[in-house]
């Protein structure tokens, strides 16, 4: 099993790290895997051994506080299909095979699987992983994962913006069938490390979402029965359970750029910055004749997903 980490996945440590990159600084990384930062950030796919990556750039500049579910996603996502094999048997063997289940039941069957991992090492992996989906100053906001008690299961997943599961969907595209214009839709549906797996869902829940990405043009769906040379099949119908898919996209990247464009809580900027327009002059006294003005613009902006604002009297 690949090193895993021992420290938790913090946004507060990303957010510094992806900033100070952004920045021009500290120049080239230390790929030393005593810094948990990096070793994360490099993981997730956000910087390699010349400072951000392309996808990178886009999520210091697009979400620079990491507070979009898109965020949480995209860094799911790499997790899962990183060398760390104990996060890919999770995402990929051991959660869709298991309803619910308890942290011991998960550490008994990685202590079967990992054979070679020390008992006292693995039960810090398992308590590190669930952490990092449940807990807030993680990746806890795309709802992959949930608990009652101490009882885990898949949760329902927040999956409302079409061009993030697009993004995901061209990333295992071109992983699985390359420049290939079109699959069969089973290719995807049961594709080994597949979507399914990667969103914590049902098959018959992806074809669903499948019908949402041709509903935004992010993909096509038609007919499976033969065509004239030369011209594309027909649209399937409502009942066909095989057919084609066709891809829309050119880049993986401009779906990302279109998921940050369509997640309504970017940018959510944190609130002393929101607070700025109400100072007047230089004793700092807030301006309260703008602060209708001031929370109608921070609901608009937040679109309500993210900050919640008690008035009292």
């Amino acid at each position: 099993m690949s090193t895993f980490p021992t420290d938790p996945l913090l946004k507060d440590d990303l957010r510094s790290l992806l900033s100070s990159l952004l920045q021009g600084s500290p120049g080239l990384l230390s790929l030393s895997s005593s810094n948990r930062v990096e070793r994360w950030a490099i993981v997730a796919n956000l910087i390699n051994e010349k400072g951000l990556t392309p996808e990178g750039t886009i999520v210091a500049t697009r979400d620079p506080y990491l507070e979009t579910v898109v965020t949480d996603w995209f860094i799911h996502f790499h997790l899962s299909v990183s060398d760390w094999s104990m996060w890919r048997y999770f995402i990929y063997e051991f959660l869709p095979n298991h309803q619910s289940f308890t942290q011991n039941a998960l550490l008994e069957e990685l202590i079967l699987t990992f054979a070679e991992e020390s008992s006292n090492q693995l039960k810090k992996s398992v308590r590190l992983l669930l952490r990092t989906y449940l807990d807030p100053q993680s990746i806890a906001k795309n709802s992959f994962l949930k608990r009652e008690h101490k009882l885990y299961s898949a949760g329902i997943s927040n999956l409302s913006n079409p061009y993030t599961l697009g993004y995901l969907l061209a990333k295992l595209w071109k992983r699985d069938f390359g420049l290939q214009s079109s699959v069969l839709v089973d290719q995807i549906l049961f594709a080994e490390m597949g979507l399914a797996s990667v969103l914590g869902i049902h098959r018959k829940q992806l074809r669903q979402y499948l019908d949402i990405l041709e509903n935004h043009g992010i993909i096509e769906q038609r007919s499976a029965t033969p065509h004239l040379v030369g011209t594309k099949p027909k649209r399937k119908e409502g009942g066909e359970q095989t057919y084609q898919v066709y891809r829309c996209w050119e880049t993986a990247i401009e779906l990302l750029e279109s998921a940050y464009d369509h997640d309504v809580a970017t940018p959510n900027r944190p609130l002393i910055q929101s607070l700025e327009p109400l100072l007047s002059g230089d004793d700092d006294t807030p301006d309260f004749s703008k602060l209708l003005e001031w929370v109608s613009g921070l609901v608009g902006l937040d679109g309500g997903s993210n900050t919640m604002i008690s008035l009292a009297s």
